[in-house]
């Protein structure tokens, strides 16, 4: 009986990890990682406006200097 392309694919991808000393979790687990880590890397990334890049500079300045407060609740934006 022929085995089929795919068949044959993951057969010499088994042998592979095997040789290299994976086995198959973590083969599964190496596999999901770099398809995880593909999606992110495919992901738009937009530049800022000046006007917003200097704001949140501003923003994180003051977080550091300890100038913010943790809110509680979304009720409490009323009070600032």
């Amino acid at each position: 009986m022929l085995s089929s392309p795919c068949d044959l694919l993951a057969q010499a991808s088994l042998a592979r990890l095997v040789a290299l000393g994976y086995n198959v979790t973590k083969y599964i687990k190496f596999i999901i990682t770099k398809e995880a880590f593909e999606t992110v890397e495919a992901y738009p990334e937009y530049k800022m406006g000046p006007g917003l890049e200097e704001k949140t500079k501003a923003a994180l300045k003051e977080f550091k200097n300890g100038k913010t407060r943790k809110l509680e609740s979304i009720d409490e934006l009323d009070s600032l």
